[in-house]
């Protein structure tokens, strides 16, 4: 039995998908849950459509809010009902069994193996966005737990599922694909007499992979061109000036761009260092954009503290809809500090910050909250008196905006045919090849 997660949305495509099979007659709209204002005699792929669209605008720094799976199995292993009764088990699991979720169940009959469909949206009843990191580790960790409940049996997973979105990637090397698997959550060692490599998660063995298989998917040479080495340079040094020690700054760079910093050698005394861009599937050798020792060139506390208005207007530049606590966020991890009243005070100094930044602060915070502020028609730069709006509509949202992590939809599979994961079999012959 598989679990897929399926390419992420922002117009929830996978209904328009699901229904046409439903009208070819190839498909059955199995389960419909918390459908609220819709009758099932009036369901149109539009109308669904549209549904989700609104309930999911209750978030609006989500920009891909799609979640969508598969679920199948070899033939009839499985029957429908009990396809779906896995799916129910693994969206709990994962996050999406709140009270009100809605959801969409199909089930498909094109194929000779028994699968499902499932449609739902990364906001919860009550406004959060559903945990989406690490979630493929999640989502094989989830899946394994499920079926040796399901079974009684103990899955032993199989290393070539493990490993075939590494080998994926576009690498050169065998230190590169480690350094791919370690971004992925999984730890790897060399065997000391055969040529393979062990892979581990959580102190657990998994398997091997022959070294032999690692080098057939690597390239001769993968280096970026010019203008990629001159946009990744500056991004790490920006993010560097941003940043207080090299675990902060590879978590902006995870977060922001979905590029992983695998650091090689001693923890405290890395001698190098690889980039994971996970957005493309490509690894480069860190040297490529700044030398190891360029990289770790943090500023001190007290340097960084005396440019702290500059690394605010910064941190707006990047995100112009940071509210106060977003700020407040980064400067407690930074120097256990944070803005009150308009100053940002640190080892008895303080700051004032200027009018113009903090205005834009309680801006952000009114937009963030669904208060407007509104402006005299034949003065508008003169600001009234914000008002909680009842029939406004939800502010727009800025491309760049809030947290809604868009360069991560990555981890959602983005690129992929639908098509491919409705059977099993056609999955492992293409892991085969």
């Amino acid at each position: 039995m598989i679990i897929t997660i399926l390419p992420s949305s922002a117009n929830f495509h996978a209904i328009a998908y699901n229904e046409m099979k439903v009208e070819k007659g190839v498909a059955t709209l199995l389960e419909a849950q918390n459908i609220l204002g819709l009758r099932p005699e009036n369901y149109t792929p539009e109308k669904l459509r549209q549904f989700f669209l609104d309930y999911s605008s209750r978030n609006t720094h989500i920009q891909n809010a799609q979640f969508h799976i598969a679920v199948s199995c070899k033939g009839s292993e499985y029957t429908h009902e009990q396809l779906l009764d896995i799916a129910h088990r693994y969206l709990k699991e994962m996050g999406y069994a709140e009270e009100g979720q809605p959801l969409l169940v199909y089930a498909h009959h094109d194929t000779d193996n028994n699968h499902i469909h499932i449609i739902t949206s990364r906001v919860a009843p009550d406004g959060h966005k559903i945990d989406h990191n690490h979630e493929k580790r999640r989502s094989h960790q989830v899946t394994q737990k499920i079926m040796e409940e399901y079974t009684g049996q103990k899955q032993e997973p199989e290393v070539n599922d493990i490993a075939k979105d590494a080998l994926s990637y576009r690498y050169t090397s065998k230190a590169q694909f480690c350094a791919i698997m370690e971004s992925l959550g999984y730890d790897s060692k060399d065997d000391d007499v055969k040529p393979v490599v062990h892979l581990y998660r959580g102190g657990e063995e998994l398997g091997t992979i022959p070294v032999q298989l690692i080098m057939q998917h690597a390239l001769k040479d993968n280096r970026p061109d010019n203008r990629r080495r001159q946009q990744l340079r500056a991004i790490l040094q920006k993010y560097r000036s941003l940043s207080a020690n090299k675990e902060e700054l590879a978590a902006h760079m995870k977060k922001k761009f979905g590029i992983s910093l695998v650091f090689v050698g001693k923890a405290d005394t890395p001698y190098g260092y690889i980039l994971v861009d996970h957005k493309s599937k490509t690894v480069f050798k860190g040297g490529e954009f700044l030398s190891i020792k360029e990289l770790l060139q943090f500023e001190d506390a007290a340097t960084r503290f005396a440019k702290i208005e500059k690394t605010i207007d910064e941190l707006l530049a990047d995100n112009p809809k940071f509210t106060t606590l977003d700020i407040n966020r980064i400067l407690y991890r930074q120097f256990g500090t944070r803005i009150h009243k308009g100053t940002v005070s640190w080892s008895g100094e303080t700051i004032r910050l200027k009018e113009s930044v903090v205005r834009k602060l309680h801006d952000n915070y009114l937009e963030s909250k669904g208060i407007v502020k509104l402006q005299h028609p034949a003065h508008p730069e003169v600001e009234q008196k914000p008002q909680q709006s009842s029939s406004a509509p939800r502010p727009s949202v800025n491309s760049n905006a809030g947290s809604k992590d868009a360069n991560r939809e990555y981890e959602v599979g983005g690129g992929m045919n639908v098509n491919d994961v409705d059977d099993e079999q056609s999955q492992q012959a293409k892991w085969r090849r």
